[in-house]
């Protein structure tokens, strides 16, 4: 775990997806207050082992790495190979940066929107493309892509995460160019920051990092206290939701 969080927090924002997978019959509480109190710096994905189709194995730790086309690149014990490993995940992001694909211009449509989160590129490219089903194939890859993207911000609300969420709306605003269908769905959820309501759960998630940020800092003895009075102040925000599953881990045993 600790290899792969450092892999996390040193390549996730070129591309890699770091997901720690669960298999040891934990309830959810454990789990969370096992990777709170243990790993705070962590910001993998958590995820029951029966979502992610991994290679079965007899032993622990075992790790898995997932090319970007899908396929099974390695799978093992993580500390067994790590040059081998970093070398493919090395290759792989290098195929995020600059696309990949049977063609040219499969590849730089993958290019800009992966490697450049540039979907008014993307499609640019795939409008250039000639009538037939690789255009068609790629166009529906770049609807998936801004679709997806644009359900993130309402996901990242719903968790109470509306700081992350409102970087999420300007940074998709800034994505989809000139693209006037786009701008016409994207814009109206930028601007809705500025409500009322919603900055009221900005102020509150404000106040939650601050106490996130001393639990990674192993300073918790006033994070409990702190939690308590944030969920009484807002209580019926999102952002206290996310505050009690936090208080919850801090004061479950861990077995």
């Amino acid at each position: 775990m600790p290899s792969a969080i450092k892999h996390d927090h040193e390549l996730s924002k070129s591309g890699l997806v770091s997901v720690l997978v669960h298999s040891q019959q934990a309830t959810p509480e454990q789990l969370h207050a096992f990777l709170l109190k243990t790993f705070p710096d962590n910001d993998c994905f958590v995820t029951p082992g029966a979502s992610v189709p991994t290679p079965e194995s007899n032993g622990i730790p075992h790790a898995a790495l997932i090319g970007v086309d899908g396929k099974l690149l390695w799978d093992g014990h993580p500390l067994g190979e790590p040059k081998k490993i970093q070398e493919l995940i090395d290759a792989e992001l290098q195929k995020v940066k600059k696309g990949w694909g049977e063609t040219a211009e499969i590849k730089k449509v993958r290019a800009a929107l992966y490697g450049k989160g540039d979907l008014f590129g993307a499609a640019a490219i795939v409008a250039s493309m000639p009538e037939g089903d690789q255009r068609t194939a790629m166009q529906g890859e770049v609807d998936r892509r801004y679709a997806l993207r644009k359900k993130m911000i309402t996901d990242q609300q719903d968790q109470g995460r509306w700081l992350l969420a409102q970087q999420t709306a300007k940074d998709l605003l800034k994505s989809v160019g000139t693209k006037a269908e786009w701008i016409a769905e994207v814009q109206p959820i930028v601007l809705s920051f500025d409500n009322p309501e919603s900055k009221a759960e900005i102020a509150v998630d404000k106040k939650l990092e601050k106490i996130e940020k001393q639990l990674r800092d192993k300073k918790r003895d006033g994070a409990p206290k702190a939690l308590e009075a944030l969920m009484k102040a807002a209580a019926d925000s999102k952002v206290a939701a996310r505050a009690k599953r936090i208080l919850t881990a801090l004061n479950t045993t861990i077995p």
